[in-house]
């Protein structure tokens, strides 16, 4: 039976360390803390109380 994981992660390398912050030029921005892939928050990202919210 897959288990299913409730927390957000990297899509590239499965991190669960991320960060959301605001970017000028892009908004909303979630960024791995592992490997820096950035990406465009989902809903999952925005429910979560795993992430560190940052003022920019």
């Amino acid at each position: 039976m897959q288990q299913v994981n409730e927390l957000p992660e990297c899509s590239f390398c499965h991190s669960q360390d991320l960060e959301l912050f605001y970017a000028k030029g892009a908004g909303l921005v979630v960024q791995c803390t592992e490997c820096g892939l950035t990406s465009t928050p989902a809903n999952e990202h925005l429910a979560s109380h795993t992430i560190t919210l940052l003022a920019g």
